[in-house]
């Protein structure tokens, strides 16, 4: 993938960072360079490695596959199963959601995603653990660009429709590093303090390091409207 413009001041420039920036996390836990904008080594070696690894972690093995993922992270991802809990515990008290959680079976993931969802329904916007499938979404098309399935030019016309989405469903940087700090527990089905301290770490490094992204653009930055919204279900 070509080297990004770091001033970012044309649309394409811009779009190219916000989505850098949106799967932000995946980069750090990679071990990628917040300095160089997280370029992945560009030799065939390392092409395939990733094209390895599409094919191993999400069953992507060209265009098609690719489109097909990026559809279900815009329509459904792991949000649905989130908010459709939430809605269930939000209707019950506290008491009536923990005897709830107590009935279910302590050794399985449906028993461990309610114990997760109680743990932040409230301390989320309504987005809910969007930020885990906008980030996604956002790394996917990267990476689909980086290995050749589709041009950069596709990744950013695919991702630039869910930064505003990310702009109004969360309040910042912060609050959507929570949201993607609480997805990715959700997912993991692992509702315990240490299962999200090593996360939690990841999305620290990126509030607090000067490099970083997220620090390195301003969460309200307005964006062009664009015709065609492919990803306007993450709403």
């Amino acid at each position: 993938m070509k080297k990004m413009n770091r001033d970012g001041h044309n649309a394409s420039g811009l779009t190219e960072r916000w989505c850098i920036a949106l799967s932000a996390v995946l980069y750090e836990m990679n071990g990628l360079d917040p300095g160089n904008d997280y370029e992945w080594e560009s030799t065939p070696e390392s092409i395939e490695m990733h094209k390895q690894s599409f094919q191993r972690d999400w069953g992507i093995e060209n265009e098609e596959d690719l489109r097909r993922n990026l559809q279900w992270l815009a329509e459904e991802g792991h949000r649905e199963s989130f908010n459709k809990i939430r809605s269930f515990l939000s209707a019950l008290s506290d008491a009536e959601q923990t005897k709830y959680i107590e009935s279910i079976p302590k050794t399985t993931n449906r028993h461990r995603e309610h114990q997760i969802v109680k743990a932040y329904m409230n301390r989320l916007p309504a987005a809910g653990i969007a930020a885990w499938d906008l980030g996604r979404f956002a790394y996917l098309s990267r990476k689909g660009a980086f290995i050749g399935y589709i041009s950069q030019e596709k990744s950013l016309e695919l991702v630039k429709p869910i930064i505003p989405v990310a702009q109004q469903a969360y309040s910042g940087w912060r609050d959507y590093g929570t949201g993607y700090l609480a997805g990715r527990q959700f997912w993991w089905a692992q509702p315990t303090a240490a299962s999200a301290q090593e996360m939690a770490g990841y999305i620290r490094n990126l509030l607090l390091n000067a490099d970083s992204l997220w620090n390195r653009l301003e969460w309200d930055v307005p964006l062009e409207e664009t015709a065609g919204q492919p990803a306007s279900q993450l709403a």
